[in-house]
């Protein structure tokens, strides 16, 4: 409680609004401030919400042709979920905000209406890798600071996946999966370490 606390006190000293998306994106790939990660992080998908919905509204109508960041039935829990007010982003203890989370759900794409299997890698409340598999088709794999702009902008209490009954996998099986479609390594925030005042990642 009194971390969460600390952490929502941390949030407010950062004012990112105007910082360019660059700036966001550098400080995300490569900072060891976890509280300016965390503010930089929910900055960053709040724009990347935005930009959905302003996206959703001028693209075209027919569903069939759009592209979706995640499937339907996760995308329809957060509006509901929204709507009732249940989603409280704030509410995160610490631990989640280290934790490894991995998932599975049936998926299919509307826009060419292939069905086959969505994975999602959350680490802490935000997803960081994100596939898509299909048996008639090549997979689409996806990976945070690469390609934000085609992932789920929704958090792990939005996305209802935890409530989901069957949706939670092992690591090794999205890793098993990630590897076999020749998936790029992935670094935690938490595996960095600052050394002679640069950054690094931790292999």
């Amino acid at each position: 409680m009194i971390m969460t606390q600390q952490m929502q006190a941390e949030n407010k000293k950062h004012d990112l609004s105007s910082w360019k998306y660059s700036e966001l994106r550098d400080t995300i790939n490569n900072s060891c401030d976890i509280a300016l990660l965390e503010a930089c992080k929910k900055e960053f998908h709040r724009r990347l919400k935005v930009y959905h919905v302003w996206k959703g509204k001028n693209s075209k109508r027919d569903v069939k042709e759009e592209k979706k960041s995640a499937p339907k039935s996760i995308l329809d829990a957060a509006d509901k979920a929204a709507s009732m007010s249940v989603v409280r982003p704030n509410a995160q203890s610490s631990s989640i905000i280290n934790e490894q989370r991995y998932f599975r759900i049936p998926f299919e794409d509307l826009s060419s209406q292939s069905k086959g299997w969505w994975y999602a890698h959350f680490d802490g409340p935000w997803i960081a890798r994100q596939m898509e598999i299909y048996p008639d088709k090549t997979p689409v794999l996806l990976i945070k600071g690469c390609d934000d702009m085609q992932m789920c902008d929704l958090s792990l209490d939005e996305t209802g996946l935890t409530r989901k009954r069957g949706a939670e996998i092992f690591e090794i099986e999205f890793q098993r999966e990630w590897d076999k479609f020749g998936g790029k390594p992935y670094s935690r925030p938490a595996e960095r370490s600052t050394v002679n005042g640069s950054t690094m990642s931790i292999k």
